[in-house]
């Protein structure tokens, strides 16, 4: 029997644990009283109301709260201040629990001693959520979800896995409508308590796992497990929505959790659409139940389901394959829409948001498949960029750039590697060509930092380095987490010593050394070497008088 939301909430027992905060229960009965707090203080009006939360538990009470009150909710994706003035989630209109003004609502859960009814009245009409995406113009807007639409379909999802035993622990934002469904609702509607914190790192997911725990995942997460890793108690399920996982990263997730990633393919606007497990390259998706699945006349995959809250079939923009026995092959995106880390980019979007800025003549954003998937932006500059970009030079500027957009743009929005050109390049016709872009990303990876200056004696040598982010050697080590390894250390500052005085460090023999501080992509650092004797180079790198690593290195050849 499928169940209902407000029956969900208000039969949950009071003394019942509905949320785990860092491993500590808080009620039913605490989240109801919350949630009634905020139903009151909203009562009497009738206009959206946003709400961004960091903590699950907090989320829930508000959520139930304003759609108690009447209310349509708005989730912004993340919090960046210029994001949310963007879309207008600013002052009493923001529900939220992070400090982010003093007139906004604040929303909080505690372990109440409040006695009394806190069973939460469900409003007398429709009651939507709304998820912000990317439309055509590449500008955010929302789109809205009726409260039964998202209940159909996390009942169609416990049907399908069953309720889970174990906490449900995400690494994913539950401000994204899969993040909603399967870390908040389906632990909720399953009569199990929804975990507060969300884990970003490994080791914190690792930390509180548990016997038959649930991972829920993306992508960008699933394909950046550390090497060693591995959990204290195998789980029942593992998630992964968001974007196709590489066959690589599959296997490799699957002998690190020790558990096939059940992938779910979606989109916000025709939420769950299919599920596989992928043990080959080439796996094929199948419809969840409910769901049906045509190829248009584009080729393109189109949808109809209980969860889109539209008759007719939607588009979802994706080449597709159909076999005849009704599973089916992604390809390649139709549009201008492409996965970064495991998230929609709109293009345009990233592009305006270049163009916005004085800096800037034109902008030219693209997907770089040969650099792990990350985003790559050509740049025409104003006389004042480039002037700019004279004087801090390319890395520096590009983290300027990068800072600014922060203003507006997501982590995974803003471009990673950057080309500053004349003009954009163009075909006869006018028009820019994905492959031609991406061309002026193709130089071939770099292994030594950039060297901003240098000063070289006869037998002592100072190099100010830039850490540029496309090192080689941060790529996989580790990955979220990028440091320079001690390998990496040594061979700079022997490339560097064979470049000042022609010498060979053969490396027969290392003494004294000793590795401090990480050094991180974007670091600007300082490496001091000096020849000591005839068979010995030291060095030492610095970020100002901070000795970040030092040793020595026996056995120098001329």
């Amino acid at each position: 029997m499928s169940a209902d939301f407000w029956q969900v909430v208000n039969d949950a027992p009071d003394e019942g644990p509905m949320v785990l905060r860092k491993g500590l229960p808080l009620t039913a009965h605490d989240v109801r009283v919350e949630a009634r707090r905020v139903q009151e203080f909203l009562a009497g009006a009738t206009e959206p109301v946003f709400l961004y939360c960091e903590d699950a538990g907090n989320f829930l009470a508000a959520l139930i709260g304003a759609l108690s009150a009447g209310r349509e909710v708005l989730l912004p994706g993340h919090a960046a201040p210029g994001y949310l003035r963007e879309i207008g989630a600013i002052g009493a209109r923001l529900l939220t629990d992070i400090d982010i003004g003093d007139d906004v609502r604040r929303v909080s859960v505690r372990t109440s001693a409040q006695s009394g009814p806190d069973k939460v009245l469900p409003f007398d009409g429709g009651t939507r959520v709304g998820f912000f995406t990317s439309g055509s113009t590449g500008e955010p807007k929302p789109c809205m979800k009726a409260l039964r639409q998202l209940a159909s379909e996390v009942n169609t999802h416990l049907a399908l896995w069953g309720a889970p035993q174990g906490p449900v622990v995400g690494t994913v934002s539950h401000q994204h409508i899969y993040g909603l469904l399967f870390r908040v609702f389906w632990p909720l509607f399953a009569g199990r308590p929804i975990v507060a914190e969300r884990q970003e790192m490994w080791e914190q997911v690792a930390d509180i796992a548990q016997p038959d725990g649930v991972i829920v995942s993306s992508p960008a997460h699933l394909s950046r497990i550390p090497d060693n890793f591995s959990l204290p108690h195998r789980p029942a399920l593992v998630f992964s929505s968001g974007g196709p996982l590489s066959a690589e990263a599959a296997r490799d997730a699957s002998a690190k959790l020790g558990r096939d990633a059940v992938e779910v393919l979606g989109s916000t606007e025709t939420g769950g659409v299919a599920w596989r497990i992928q043990r080959e390259p080439g796996a094929m998706w199948t419809a969840l139940p409910g769901v049906e699945i045509e190829s248009d006349s584009e080729g393109a995959l189109a949808v109809r389901s209980p969860f889109t809250g539209a008759s007719d079939f939607m588009a979802m923009g994706d080449r597709v394959t159909i076999a005849s026995d009704g599973r089916f092959l992604l390809h390649a995106r139709l549009d201008r829409t492409v996965k970064i880390e495991g998230k929609r980019v709109s293009l345009p979007r990233v592009e305006g948001a270049l163009r916005g800025l004085q800096d800037i003549v034109d902008a030219s954003a693209v997907d770089l498949p040969d650099k792990g998937g990350a985003l790559g932006a050509v740049v025409a500059l104003a006389p004042e960029g480039a002037r700019l970009l004279d004087e801090m030079g390319r890395f520096r500027y590009s983290r300027h750039l990068r800072r600014v957009l922060s203003e507006r743009l997501e982590p995974m929005e803003r471009p990673r590697f950057w080309r500053f050109v004349v003009s954009i390049p163009e075909n006869t016709q006018g028009k820019r060509k994905v492959a031609d872009l991406r061309a002026l990303f193709a130089a071939s990876v770099p292994d030594l930092p950039n060297i901003v200056s240098r000063e070289v004696g006869v037998d002592e040598a100072r190099f100010d380095l830039e850490l540029m982010p496309d090192l080689r050697w941060f790529d996989g080590h580790f990955p979220g987490q990028p440091i320079l390894p001690g390998v990496a250390q040594l061979h700079i500052a022997s490339s560097l010593a064979e470049e000042a005085w022609g010498i060979i460090a053969t490396g027969s023999e290392m003494s004294r050394i000793k590795f401090r501080h990480v050094m991180q992509p974007g670091d600007l650092v300082t490496l001091m070497l000096v020849r000591n004797g005839a068979d010995r180079l030291d060095f030492r790198y610095l970020q100002g008088d901070e000795v970040m690593a030092s040793g020595a290195i026996k056995g120098v050849e001329q």
